[in-house]
C-alpha cells in the first residue's frame, strides 16, 4: 500500500468514527429529551457474576441477599458494607434477589454449594414459602450452573461498563427491539421507574409521579391473587417448609447462618397477608422449629418504613432502612 493509500484509508477510519460519535450522540439527545435515562439492565449473567462471589472464602464474611423486589429495591449492598464496618466487621454483601421471584431455590443453590459459608439473608414472606413459589428462580440458578462461561462474564463486564452512561447499551433500545416496539405496539419502549446499579440493587424514586398509580395496581394485583390462591393449611405448610430447614442446616454445619427477614409492607399487602396467612400460624410457627434467626419487621420501629405503592420503600429510604437491619443483625447475633 502506498503512503497516499494509507492517508486515504487512516481518512476513511475517522471519518467513520466521527460520524458514530454523531449519531450516538444523537441517538442519546432524542431519547433523553423523552425522559429516559441509562441505567445498568439486569440480565442472568449479571446475576451468576454475583452468585459466583458467594462461594469465595472469607474474608470477608460473604452475605448474600436473596429475596425478590423488596430486597432487590430495598437495600443498598454499600451501606451494609459501611454500616458492618462501623461496628468492627468486614462483610461482602452480595445482591442475589430477583425482582418478581420468591428466592428458596437460591438458597437451595446456596445449601447444596459446601464453598458458601457465609450469612444468608432471605427476604421472604408465608406465601413464599408454600411449595409452588419453590422454584421460582431455579431457571436462573440453572443457568448460573451449567451455561454462565468467562466469556459470558467478560461480555456482561464490558455492558456493566457501558450501560450507566449510554441508553444505546440497554438491549430494550437496540434498533430491533425499538421497531418491534412500533409494530406490536406502536409506541417506543417503557420507560423504566427503577434506577439499577451495577451490583444488582435498585432504586425507586416515587417522586417522579407514579406512586398513586403503582399504589393502586399493587393493591388490585393482591386482591385478584387472594381471590384466586387457597393457602395450604398451616399444619401442611409447615410440614412442607421441613425440606427448607434442612437446607438452613446444611448451611449452618458449615458455620454459615441463614436470617429470613419479613420485608416492610402496608396498606392491603399487609390486611391480606394477615387474613389469610396469618403470622402465629404460619411464620411465626416456622421460627419456632427453625434453626434461622427470623427478623419481622413488625417488631422492629426503625425496620416499620412506609411503602409508598403498598409494597416497596423509596430510594430515599433504602440507606435508612439498610443501617437500621444491619443494627437488628447485630442485635440478634448475627454480625
Amino acid at each position: 500500500m502506498t503512503e497516499r493509500q494509507s492517508a486515504h484509508w487512516w481518512k476513511t477510519w475517522a471519518l467513520a468514527l466521527v460520524l458514530c460519535i454523531v449519531c450516538t450522540a444523537a441517538f442519546e439527545a432524542f431519547w433523553r429529551s423523552r425522559g429516559y435515562w441509562p441505567t445498568v439492565m439486569d440480565s442472568k449473567d449479571l446475576w451468576s457474576q454475583q452468585r459466583a462471589r458467594a462461594s469465595k472464602p472469607a474474608p470477608p464474611l460473604r452475605v448474600a441477599l436473596l429475596g425478590a423486589s423488596r430486597i432487590q429495591y430495598g437495600f443498598s449492598p454499600s451501606v451494609f458494607r459501611d454500616e458492618a464496618r462501623k461496628i468492627g466487621v468486614h462483610v461482602d454483601p452480595i445482591m442475589l434477589a430477583l425482582n418478581g421471584q420468591y428466592p428458596l431455590a437460591a438458597l437451595r443453590s446456596l445449601a447444596q454449594d459446601d464453598r458458601f459459608r457465609g450469612v444468608a439473608i432471605v427476604g421472604i414472606d408465608a406465601l413464599g414459602f408454600d411449595k409452588i413459589a419453590r422454584d421460582m428462580q431455579a431457571d436462573t440458578v440453572n443457568f448460573y450452573e451449567t451455561e454462565f462461561t468467562p466469556a459470558r462474564e467478560l461480555h456482561r463486564r464490558l455492558l456493566t461498563r457501558l450501560q450507566p452512561h449510554l441508553i444505546a447499551a440497554r438491549p430494550d433500545f437496540s434498533w430491533s427491539a425499538i421497531a418491534r416496539g412500533y409494530i406490536d405496539h406502536g409506541a417506543p419502549p417503557a420507560k423504566e421507574y427503577v434506577t439499577f446499579y451495577a451490583d444488582r440493587s435498585g432504586a425507586t424514586d416515587y417522586s417522579r409521579g407514579q406512586a398513586e398509580y403503582l399504589r393502586q395496581s399493587r393493591i388490585e394485583g393482591v386482591k385478584r391473587h387472594y381471590a384466586n390462591y387457597v393457602p395450604p393449611p398451616p399444619e401442611r405448610w409447615l410440614a412442607d417448609a421441613r425440606e427448607v430447614i434442612d437446607w438452613v442446616r446444611a448451611i449452618n454445619m458449615r458455620g454459615g447462618r441463614v436470617v429470613f427477614y419479613r420485608e416492610p409492607v402496608s396498606s392491603a399487602i399487609r390486611e391480606y397477608d394477615e387474613r389469610y396467612m396469618p403470622r402465629a400460624k404460619y411464620l411465626d410457627a416456622l421460627a419456632k422449629i427453625a434453626p434461622a434467626v427470623f427478623v419481622n419487621f413488625e417488631d422492629y420501629p426503625a425496620l416499620d418504613i412506609e411503602t409508598p405503592d403498598t409494597s416497596h420503600i423509596d430510594a430515599k429510604d433504602i440507606p435508612r432502612h439498610t443501617a437500621a437491619f444491619v443494627r437488628v443483625l447485630r442485635e440478634r447475633g448475627v454480625l
